[in-house]
C-alpha cells in the first residue's frame, strides 16, 4: 500500500514540476519577472516560485488568471503532460473538442514550446476563417517534413 502511494505523489509531484516549467516558460517569454507575475495574480513571489518549482500546487482559480492575463487557452497549460491516470492532458483535451477548435488541435498542442503558444496567441486574434487556413498551413509543413 505505501509503494502505491509514494508512486502516486512521485506522479504528482511531476505533473506539478512540469506545470510549473510551462507557467515559467510562458511568464519569461512575456518578459516578465516573478515579482511582476505574483504581484498580477495577488500573491507573495515566493509562493509564486513555489508554484513554478512545482512545490505547491497552483490552484484551478490562479490558473485560471494566469491564462486570462497572459491570454493563453487554458488547455495549452496542460497539453501533453502526464495526467496523473496515465491519459495525455492533450489527448483528454481533444477528446472533449470538437474538430473545429482549430488551434487547440492536440496535435499543434503536444509538447508545446513558448513559440507554439506564441504562435497559437497570435492565431487566437485571427477570425476563425483565418485559423482554420492557418492550421492546414501548419499541417501541410509538417506532411512535407514527414515525407
Amino acid at each position: 500500500m505505501r509503494r502505491a502511494a509514494d508512486e502516486d505523489r512521485k506522479r504528482r509531484r511531476e505533473i506539478d514540476a512540469a506545470l510549473g516549467a510551462r507557467l515559467r516558460a510562458i511568464r519569461e517569454n512575456h518578459g516578465l519577472s516573478q515579482a511582476d507575475m505574483a504581484l498580477k495574480l495577488g500573491i507573495s513571489t515566493n509562493q509564486w516560485g513555489r508554484h513554478e518549482a512545482g512545490i505547491n500546487r497552483v490552484p484551478a482559480s490562479r490558473l485560471l488568471l494566469f491564462s486570462q492575463f497572459m491570454q493563453v487557452d487554458t488547455t495549452a497549460l496542460f497539453a501533453g503532460l502526464p495526467s496523473e491516470q496515465g491519459v495525455t492532458a492533450s489527448s483528454a483535451a481533444g477528446a472533449a473538442r470538437p474538430a473545429s477548435a482549430s488551434i487547440a488541435d492536440p496535435e499543434i498542442n503536444e509538447g508545446s514550446s513558448a513559440l507554439v503558444l506564441r504562435i497559437a496567441a497570435a492565431a487566437r486574434e485571427l477570425p476563425e476563417a483565418r485559423q482554420r487556413t492557418l492550421l492546414a498551413v501548419i499541417r501541410a509543413l509538417k506532411a512535407e517534413d514527414e515525407g
